[in-house]
């Protein structure tokens, strides 16, 4: 037997222990799982209760089935103890002998951070790879020749081999491949926010999500119990990163692109496509303003007028002066505009109420009477009538829906924010274009602005929880909350859901625009931040704009830093070439470093739109894995593939994606189509820089247009 075919042999038996301790371990889950769903719970605060114990046992035994698919990756021999086995979670026998260390533990820190100048104590650090089930590599790293060594030492570059392998349709957990940098970012200390910065292909995305999972491993109650929300730049990107955090055992976190953070209503979609000048216009901070503007607008659109109501056959008065006077005083209130308008009617019910008891033989009146002479108005048609005329529930869509349909004028609600040209961009994008992940931003700020509309008076045809669930347990019927509530929930408006997460993770950063950092912040009160970016890669035509957005809400948060600087995704050759962009956009940047050399140039092919389809036949006989053609927004929809390792993506979608093979279609139009010459090489740069193996670039000019 060969040396390494022993060494793989031995940990071979470390895997089938651990393995089978696992799925001892998922039966207890599924057994405790479907007892606590057995029938014979008789009241709501029983079903409640089972619930919950339900809820926890599923979650249980789905993290269990998400830790299969390599639970052992590494080992640890260490100059004192016994040698450490590195894998998603920590597993233990029934003795309580440790069988594998979870890698966010403290005692895997070593995995990560040791090297040959400063070993930790750490002999040889070991790269396991398993398919399935089975051993089928192992990779060493000696960091102390002189220590004795348990084993022999085989293998010459675990992490190499793990950054060139061809890619997926989604991306991998790099939890066997963390290094030093990164792994010092992934276990920063969560008392403010974290900046996560450095250039493309350095792993900040890896970092962050890692980061969540371990946050959630050191402080589990606390971040599942008030949440983690990560948000990304599109849902492409949300799908691209999706399996990372299940296949590190953590399924209880949310993931949104920036369209799908607030809630919507139902018959919304956000199928919109704003260009650079319409999604800038709507991305300023100055759109508060603008959206200020419009709700007073439609808060007064309409005269008023005097009113006259009778009860019992005395006439009540309420004239136009006294309906304003009332307006002005709550309006000067820090109340949402839809809280306001209860304010107004309960001012006027005092007007009306002082008028009644003046009246001629008015009687001393028991102390419920004005309760119930706020009532009988309240359901007087006249008088919910010259209310709504004078102060209206407004709801968000309502008023965006004012803006694009004209029926708010926008050169009145935009002036002081916006100049001429601006406004006509709004004025041909809103009418035009269907919502965007822009306008769900404004939307949102809307929902905060307005408040929730008053509930409806309920009905006897209303649904009733209580009395459902009494039936269902009589029934002894077995359901969840969540399975009752699929069929119960009703989001008619869009109203304001600002759940306060425990942590929010935001990636892509320096594209997030000034609204929609508003947006995040919302829902970020108290929380602590995971904030990833490279400034050099945003296509925001103002970066100190978006950069003082993200100031503001961080507040006085205490903020730490880390900078990535080594490039693990390029080979050298892509990286040479994209530097040169990056040159251009800003001549004192320095690139992060890249790692490796394939030997292979990019191809730049001075051509049209027509070789297209025959670089990408060149690039999937030359890759084993996936290719991305990279288009401008405007050429979207101008190639179809049908082999499903081929994604077409413009530049917006590409941002936090990789392929083995890329192909760059026209960057002179990428630059064209931004707002600015430095907003689209900032594009162009992220464009030129998502290939792990092979970049073609198809160009309506020579390579040295570039420079």
């Amino acid at each position: 037997m060969s040396e390494l075919a022993h060494e793989v042999e031995r940990e071979q038996a470390v895997v089938d222990r651990a393995l089978a301790r696992l799925e001892v371990l998922r039966g207890e889950a599924a057994r405790r799982e479907r007892e606590t769903l057995a029938p014979g719970v008789s009241t709501p605060q029983g079903v409640y209760e089972r619930d919950v114990h339900a809820l926890a046992a599923a979650t249980r035994r789905v993290n269990l089935d998400a830790a299969g698919e390599g639970i052992v990756f590494g080992r640890l021999d260490v100059l004192e103890g016994a040698a450490l086995h590195i894998g998603r979670m920590g597993l233990r026998t029934e003795d309580q002998e440790p069988i594998v260390v979870d890698w966010r533990a403290p005692a895997a820190a070593p995995f990560y951070r040791a090297t040959a100048a400063d070993p930790l104590g750490v002999v040889r650090r070991r790269t396991i790879t398993c398919r399935g089930p089975r051993v089928v590599g192992v990779e060493d790293e000696l960091l102390d020749p002189q220590a004795q060594l348990d084993g022999t030492v085989v293998g010459d570059g675990a992490f190499l081999a793990a950054v060139s392998r061809e890619r997926g349709a989604q991306m991998r957990d790099i939890v066997a491949t963390i290094q030093r940098e990164q792994d010092l970012a992934v276990r920063a200390p969560d008392d403010g926010a974290l900046v996560v910065t450095g250039g493309p292909g350095t792993g900040k995305t890896a970092v962050a999500l890692h980061r969540v999972a371990y946050l959630m491993y050191a402080r589990r109650d606390w971040y599942s119990r008030r949440g983690v929300l990560v948000v990304g730049p599109s849902s492409v990107f949300i799908d691209y990163i999706g399996a990372v955090l299940p296949s590190l055992g953590e399924t209880s976190v949310r993931l949104s692109d920036l369209g799908s953070v607030p809630v919507l209503p139902r018959e919304l979609t956000l199928d919109g496509d704003d260009d650079a000048a319409a999604a800038a216009v709507k991305g300023s901070d100055r759109m508060v303003g603008l959206l200020k503007g419009a709700v007073r607008h439609l808060a007064g659109a309409q005269r008023l007028r005097d009113v006259e109501l009778t009860r019992w056959g005395f006439a009540l008065t309420l004239s136009a002066e006294e309906m304003l006077r009332r307006k002005t005083q709550v309006g000067r209130s820090p109340r949402s505009h839809n809280a306001g308008r209860a304010a107004f009617v309960s001012a006027l019910v005092d007007v009306l109420w002082r008028q009644w008891e003046r009246r001629p033989g008015a009687q001393r009146e028991e102390p419920g009477d004005r309760e119930e002479f706020g009532r009988w108005l309240r359901d007087d048609p006249l008088f919910l009538t010259e209310v709504d005329r004078a102060w209206p529930v407004l709801r968000p869509v309502e008023v965006i829906d004012a803006l694009r349909t004209g029926a708010v004028p926008l050169a009145k609600v935009a002036k002081g924010s916006y100049d001429d040209s601006e406004q006509q961009v709004l004025a041909r994008a809103w009418p035009s274009t269907a919502y965007s992940a822009a306008d769900a931003a404004l939307l949102d700020e809307l929902a905060a602005l307005l408040g929730p509309p008053p509930e409806p008076e309920s009905t006897d045809d209303d649904w009733d929880e209580l009395a459902e669930l009494e039936a269902l347990a009589a029934a002894h019927e077995v359901t969840t909350f969540a399975d009752r509530n699929r069929s119960s929930v009703r989001v008619p408006v869009l109203e304001a859901d600002y759940r306060t997460y425990a942590h929010v993770v935001v990636d892509e950063a320096q594209d997030v625009t000034p609204m929609q950092w508003r947006m995040l912040g919302r829902r970020a009160r108290g929380a602590t931040w995971t904030i990833v970016g490279d400034w050099a890669q945003s296509a925001w035509p103002d970066v100190q704009e978006v950069r003082r957005a993200m100031e503001g809400v961080l507040g006085k948060a205490r903020v730490r830093t880390a900078e990535l600087s080594t490039n693990y995704r390029t080979s050298t050759e892509i990286a040479e070439l994209a530097a040169r962009v990056l040159w251009r956009i800003d001549h004192a940047a320095v690139a992060p470093a890249a790692v490796r050399s394939n030997g292979v140039d990019p191809l730049w092919i001075n051509g049209s739109a027509s070789d297209v389809p025959a670089a990408v036949a060149t690039l999937l006989d030359q890759v084993a894995g996936t290719v991305g053609v990279v288009v401008p927004r405007s050429l979207r929809a101008t190639w179809t593939f049908e082999d499903p390792r081929v994604s077409v993506v413009d530049t917006w979608q590409v941002k936090g994606l990789e392929y083995d093979g890329c192909v760059v279609v026209m960057p002179e139009r990428v630059i064209s189509e931004a707002l600015s010459e430095v907003a689209g090489l900032r594009t162009l740069y992220v464009a030129l820089t998502r290939a792990t193996q092979r970049l073609v670039v198809v160009s309506g000019h020579d390579e040295s247009w570039l420079d």
